[in-house]
């Protein structure tokens, strides 16, 4: 995941503030996919955009080596494309960790990718993760803990 907070994300923000009445001012900006590793994040932003998309999964050795900031629940998260054009804002409703193995169909269904399997979501992660992983010189194992987000779609209604 990449992403940062520009003057056109502090509009996008300020946009959705007003329209859903929100007194918060903090807010993340990021991806759903680094394009360093896929070129499939910005196909995934149409899906959070209707509603299909409602969960997201990282390694959660990306937080440190990436060094991007971990998402609370109650979080704002403006959703951006890869040229980091905003595109929705979520707020993180839950957040579990868990090894990779754990992670059931729910989940994999709530991601709302492909046709929703467990075997899928697993094929596209595990094919995404050993890119990651083989870049930082670390091994893929389904042991590896992973950070699964799911959140709701808040703007635009």
């Amino acid at each position: 995941m990449i992403g940062a907070k520009t003057p056109e994300t502090d509009a996008y923000w300020r946009r959705a503030r007003a329209a859903l009445g929100l007194a918060e001012s903090g807010y993340h900006v990021s991806t759903f996919s680094n394009p360093t590793w896929s070129v499939m994040g910005d196909a995934l932003v149409p899906l959070a955009v209707g509603g299909q998309k409602r969960g997201t999964c990282h390694l959660d050795i990306e937080f440190e080596i990436m060094a991007v900031p971990r998402r609370k629940v109650g979080d704002y998260w403006v959703v951006a494309d890869s040229k980091n054009a905003p595109h929705c804002v979520v707020r993180v409703s839950r957040i579990d960790m868990m090894a990779i193995k754990d992670v059931g169909e729910d989940f994999a269904r709530r991601e709302g990718e492909g046709d929703l399997s467990l075997r899928h979501w697993r094929e596209v992660h595990e094919k995404y993760w050993r890119r990651q992983l083989e870049s930082w010189n670390r091994p893929f194992s389904d042991e590896l803990v992973v950070v699964c987000e799911y959140f709701d779609k808040l703007y635009p209604q």
